[in-house]
């Protein structure tokens, strides 16, 4: 694979990689008020790229939320160079990241299993591979019109 990860301490830089992901990724990130605000949080957020040939093809926000807990706010590899680990690689980084600041639970939200959409089914695959559990859900009907799934990982 060839892929180095790393901290990405430009908040611009941080903040166009996700745009330009966005936009390659519209079948996840198709709502552009959603984008915004993402964009917006890439500038404030802990971030990792993943690089292959020198160009970022990867990025994770990372929010913590509590002196044990953080959540993946954010994760998008570009669309081709899914499936090579770059996705793995970069949630594996803020693990090790994660564990050294002595944080016990790494969490993502995504869409409740029982909704259909392909894309996040694929999406929970890729979080149940890497070890993630379902742990709660959430009717989001008020923001959204789809329910919302809580994935946790001890670390």
């Amino acid at each position: 694979m060839g892929a180095s990860i790393a901290r990405e301490e430009d908040p611009a830089a941080r903040r166009r990689l996700l745009e330009d992901l966005t936009a390659r990724l519209p079948e996840w990130f198709g709502q552009p008020q959603s984008n915004r605000h993402y964009a917006e949080q890439a500038e404030i957020l802990d971030a990792w790229t993943a690089r292959t040939g020198g160009s970022a093809r990867g990025l994770l926000l990372l929010k913590k939320h509590s002196a044990v807990s953080a959540e993946i706010y954010w994760l998008g590899v570009d669309p081709d160079h899914h499936r090579q680990g770059l996705g793995r690689a970069l949630v594996g980084a803020v693990e090790g990241w994660l564990r050294q600041e002595r944080l016990k639970y790494l969490f993502v939200m995504t869409l409740h299993p029982d909704d259909p959409y392909e894309p996040y089914r694929r999406t929970r695959a890729f979080y149940e591979r890497l070890g993630f559990e379902l742990v709660l859900t959430r009717d989001a009907r008020g923001a959204s019109p789809n329910s919302l799934a809580y994935y946790l990982k001890p670390l």
